[in-house]
């Protein structure tokens, strides 16, 4: 986990604790209360999972990203491992060839 993703969960748990206290030391009735918790609570839910599905989809986007620069370099890597097998390929039949004369 990063500095970003612990400063995020940092903030979200320390705004749901100063939600909560305030809601319990408010002057209202306790099953308006208990509503306002249970309100807050799905609130901060569904922010946490839309936080989630953001991160995922943008590791699924660097994922791919990451396996195209592979994939890219491994087809460099060959096209270069290509070459130098034709030029000593080549090399070796030229030394062939100058041995025999």
């Amino acid at each position: 986990m990063n500095g970003n993703q612990k400063f995020l969960l940092g903030t979200l748990g320390a705004a749901a604790a100063g939600v909560a206290v305030g809601m319990l030391v408010a002057p209202k009735k306790g099953a308006d209360t208990r509503n306002l918790i249970k309100d807050k609570a799905n609130d901060l839910s569904g922010n946490a999972k839309d936080t989630y599905e953001k991160g995922i989809k943008e590791l699924a986007t660097l994922t791919e990203r990451l396996k195209e620069g592979v994939l890219h370099s491994l087809d460099l890597a060959k096209d270069k491992a290509d070459g130098l097998a034709k030029t000593a390929s080549e090399n070796g039949k030229k030394a062939v060839q100058n041995a025999t004369y």
